[in-house]
């Protein structure tokens, strides 16, 4: 097995700038936490000292040279002992033989003065599509075969309860305090995304100017409602006319479009605790997993569905979900017929 660590202390010893004799050459950052990913790659970096600019690059799987990438890992350092590069998106690398071929030999041929950082985006949230992407991933198969060589460390995004402990874990790092409605609050309304709410963050601690505790109303007068409150708007004008599919395109074209699934994904999920607890004559608020602001809208908008539709339509998200992952589906070209079958 390759050698694979949680604690980000670990890193300061596996990578070297001197480029010590067993240091790895290949190190591997997997998951879906963009901001610990691109932190932990900053400290990387900083680790070079004052020539961190001359020896470090950045390339895209996306749209990869291969010989671009053997030249930077070939190239010499410039008055350090390493260099630093960094392969972003390799889950997008091309799978054919050929290409393997190619570039595993680029990784066996590293020299002890190159770190090369391969960056994955995988889903960690469930553990079949992370085993699915997982063995897809050239980086990671490669990296079984040469655990002497290789670092890799799994990024998962805090989700849930996590989340909320991050948030708060967070803002203490930053020298302020969040009290707790107002972590569940913000966890609503940035759609537990790391990255907006780690700006959040910041302009709301900057708002109190680090001398007390964010409140909640300090979190609902500052954030907007990221994204969900499109969402909101699309899911109202359903089957209502054009509206909608203004609305939702427009989305796609202004967000990712992972980024507008996941919000349409949870918005049903809370669909069908509100209908499930209005169908129990219980009030919805009570019982629907969100801050009391968005229950309060998901429990109206619950009212206009049944409890059957609503379970068959999240069922259907999670079929396109996986025919996306097995790349026989792209959201941006069917979410919106999707959409388009709920009418009512």
């Amino acid at each position: 097995m390759c050698n694979e660590f949680a604690a980000a202390g670990h890193l300061s010893t596996a990578f070297s700038p001197k480029g010590s004799v067993g240091a790895p050459s290949v190190y591997l950052f997997y998951g879906d936490d963009p901001l610990s990913i691109s932190e932990t790659l900053e400290d990387l970096r900083e680790k070079l000292g004052p020539s961190a600019d001359f020896n470090s690059q950045r390339f895209s799987g996306r749209a990869l040279s291969l010989e671009g990438l053997e030249q930077a890992c070939n190239s010499l350092p410039f008055l350090s002992n390493r260099r630093l590069v960094v392969l972003e998106n390799a889950e997008a690398l091309p799978r054919d033989e050929a290409f393997r071929q190619r570039f595993e030999r680029i990784l066996n041929q590293l020299p002890e003065s190159t770190a090369l950082v391969l960056v994955e985006q995988i889903d960690t949230e469930r553990p079949k599509i992370e085993r699915e992407q997982r063995a897809r991933s050239i980086g990671l198969a490669w990296a079984e075969t040469k655990p002497e060589a290789a670092y890799v460390r799994k990024f998962p995004r805090p989700r849930g309860s996590a989340f909320a402990h991050w948030l708060q874990a967070r803002a203490e790092s930053l020298g302020g305090q969040l009290e707790q409605e107002a972590t569940q609050l913000l966890a609503e309304l940035v759609a537990e995304d790391v990255l907006i709410a780690d700006q959040e963050l910041h302009k709301l601690l900057d708002y109190v100017d680090h001398r007390r505790a964010v409140t909640a109303q300090d979190v609902e007068s500052l954030t907007p409602f990221y994204g969900q409150a499109d969402v909101f708007a699309v899911v109202d004008r359903l089957g209502a006319g054009p509206g909608w599919l203004d609305r939702l395109e427009k989305l796609l074209q202004d967000h990712d479009p992972a980024y507008v699934f996941a919000m349409i994904v949870r918005q049903f999920r809370l669909l069908i605790q509100a209908r499930a607890a209005l169908d129990d004559g219980v009030d919805p608020v009570r019982k629907v997993q969100a801050s009391e602001f968005v229950a309060k809208k998901v429990s109206a908008q619950a009212r206009s569905f049944t409890a059957p539709v609503l379970e068959g339509f999240y069922h259907r998200l999670l079929q396109l979900d996986l025919a996306v992952k097995r790349g026989e589906a792209e959201l941006a070209l069917d979410l919106v017929p999707l959409m388009a079958s709920l009418t009512r």
